[in-house]
Parts: structure tokens; sequence; C-alpha cells
């Protein structure tokens, strides 16, 4: 399964409706979530890989995660809160709860939920970049210009940033 098909089971609607089913919330607020955050998240990851620190420490958690790139959604199913609250932490920083309350604002979802639906997909998401990293060649060194190549498909496409990122990706690891 190539990079962007991981992504898109990560958006789809069978992973949707896993961190539905497991928070007990719409599958509509989950979407406006994802969509809200993947930009914030993907964001926050190229300033940390900004510096030869920050780009050494993500390298290595995008390893880390990449061998439960597997299935996503039976990860979404049993997704670790815990986990995933601790890499928020780590991707924003003291920024944490500005951002939950900016997404929250964006999807019209509480922030409190915004924070279990960012906690369940996060984990996941380290996992597909980090298969990405691996498949498409990317070490530390590189690592903030993937990216800003993938931010870069989103900038000015507000209603369809998700599918930009996508593409984004594609073009990035030749699928």
């Amino acid at each position: 399964m190539d990079l962007t098909n991981i992504l898109g089971a990560l958006t789809g609607n069978d992973a949707v409706g896993a961190i539905a089913e497991n928070l007990n919330i719409d599958s509509k607020q989950v979407s406006s979530v994802i969509t809200n955050a993947l930009p914030s998240l993907l964001g926050a990851m190229q300033k940390n890989a900004s510096t030869p620190g920050g780009a050494e420490a993500l390298a290595k958690a995008l390893g880390d995660h990449a061998v439960n790139a597997g299935n996503i959604v039976n990860n979404l199913k049993g997704a670790d809160l815990v986990d995933g609250g601790k890499i928020l932490s780590h991707i924003f920083g003291g920024d944490l709860n500005n951002v939950l309350d900016g997404i929250s604002k964006k999807s019209g979802v509480v922030s409190g939920l915004v924070s279990k639906i960012m906690a369940s997909i996060a984990p996941s998401l380290l996992a597909l970049l980090g298969k990405g990293q691996q498949s498409g060649g990317v070490n530390a060194g590189n690592l903030a210009g993937m990216l800003g190549t993938i931010l870069g498909a989103t900038q000015g496409k507000s209603n369809s940033g998700l599918g930009s990122i996508l593409g984004g990706l594609g073009k990035i690891f030749g699928r």
C-alpha cells in the first residue's frame, strides 16, 4: 500500500467511523476535526524539523512508528489516547491548548473532543509518514522540506486542503 492510500485510509469513511465509534461521537465531527487538524499537525512537525535536533527527534519518532503503519483502521479502533496525547504535546509544546482552541473554532467541535480526535490520529499519522519516509529515502536533513512540500500543496485551497495533502504526498513519494 503506497503512502497516498495509507493517508486516504486515515481520512476515509472507515477510519472516521472507527474514531467516531471509539469516542462515541458523530462522524461529521471527526471528519471536520481531521480536515482542520492535519495542516496544523504537519505545520508544527515542519517547524520542529527545521532545527537539527528537532529533525533528528522527529525522524526517530517517524521511524519508531512506521512499524505500525499496517492497518490504519484497526490502529484507530484501538487508538492509544495517552500515546497520542504525548505525541501532540511533543509536536505542539506549549502551544497545544491554543491549537486545540483554534481547531475547535474552525471545526465547530468542542476542544475536549478535538483533543481526543487528534490524539486518536497522531500515532497513525506518524506511522504513515514514517513509512513514507522510509520508502521515499527521506532523512532528518530533508524532512522539513518534505513536510513543507506537503503543506505547500494545501495553501490557498481551503475547501480541498485534504485532497491537496493527499496529492502532495503522492507527488513527493512518486505515487
